[in-house]
């Protein structure tokens, strides 16, 4: 069986890619066996080469739309209403990354963030899209966490018309933090910080949570895997970061890329 892999969530306009992002997408991610990557706009000037990208790569690059806790400040009236158009447009997969992040609280305070995760909320229930959440806490306080599942639990209709309503991105919590995400039907994204030395409680959290409950991610160019850190992260260590997990889980590799891809495909709509 020919294993196939997606990085569902990536940042290939960055311009860390700008010398070799042609070939990085022709070349080198297919023959490392990716078969997708997910593209996010999460800044206003994102927003449409993340759709010129999906359109250069048709059937390879989807592309996810939406405002970062960070850039909150950048979110206005203006803002919102160009793209409440372009989150309906059907090449745009999903809503995000959007969240919060309290180790921003100097560029985006909390209201702020919170204003903007609610409208990000607004139109993901509007256009019945998936959610993809940026949740970053601060040190040893989980604040973001919590805050982040009481304000889902009170304005998300969570009524995506895809298999899994969205996903937590990045997912760097224990296992009670993954419980809550998990019973409101959302994935965990994981990606490099599982393979660091230090990440023990981030491998138990998904050990227990199950490979039913994950996909794959790079959040590239950022997040390395151990074994390359301090380099530029791109799709292509996708498989280097399945084979940790899949080590861990104490399953085969193809058995992971396989149900990673499956639930992967099923969050954006990919079927």
């Amino acid at each position: 069986m020919i294993m196939q892999f997606i990085d569902s969530h990536a940042h290939l306009n960055d311009p860390a890619f700008d010398a070799d992002r042609e070939e990085l997408l022709r070349t080198k991610l297919p023959q490392a066996g990716l078969c997708a990557s997910i593209e996010i706009g999460c800044a206003c000037d994102e927003w449409e080469p993340a759709l010129a990208l999906a359109d250069n790569f048709p059937g390879f690059i989807g592309a996810v739309l939406g405002i970062h806790p960070e850039y909150s400040p950048q979110y206005t009236a203006e803002e919102a209403a160009r793209l409440n158009k372009l989150v309906q447009d059907k090449r745009t997969l999903a809503v995000g990354e959007t969240g919060l992040d309290y180790t921003c609280l100097d560029v985006a305070d909390k209201e702020l963030q919170h204003q903007t995760f609610s409208q990000m909320i607004t139109l993901a229930n509007q256009t019945q899209k998936p959610l993809v959440l940026h949740v970053r806490r601060a040190g040893e306080d989980y604040a973001a966490y919590e805050d982040t599942f009481y304000t889902l639990k009170h304005q998300w209709k969570n009524t995506s018309r895809t298999k899994f309503p969205g996903v937590l991105h990045c997912f760097c919590a224990g296992y009670e933090t993954a419980k809550k995400a998990l019973d409101m039907g959302l994935l965990l994204g994981i990606n490099g910080c599982f393979t660091y030395k230090k990440n023990e409680y981030i491998r138990e959290a998904v050990k227990k949570a199950g490979a039913d409950k994950i996909i794959l991610e790079t959040d590239c160019p950022y997040l390395s895997p151990q074994g390359k850190r301090g380099q530029r992260n791109d799709p292509s260590n996708i498989p280097l970061i399945a084979e940790f997990v899949a080590d861990y889980l104490n399953i085969s590799l193809a058995e992971l890329a396989e149900k990673t891809t499956r639930h992967a495909k099923k969050l954006y709509g990919l079927d």
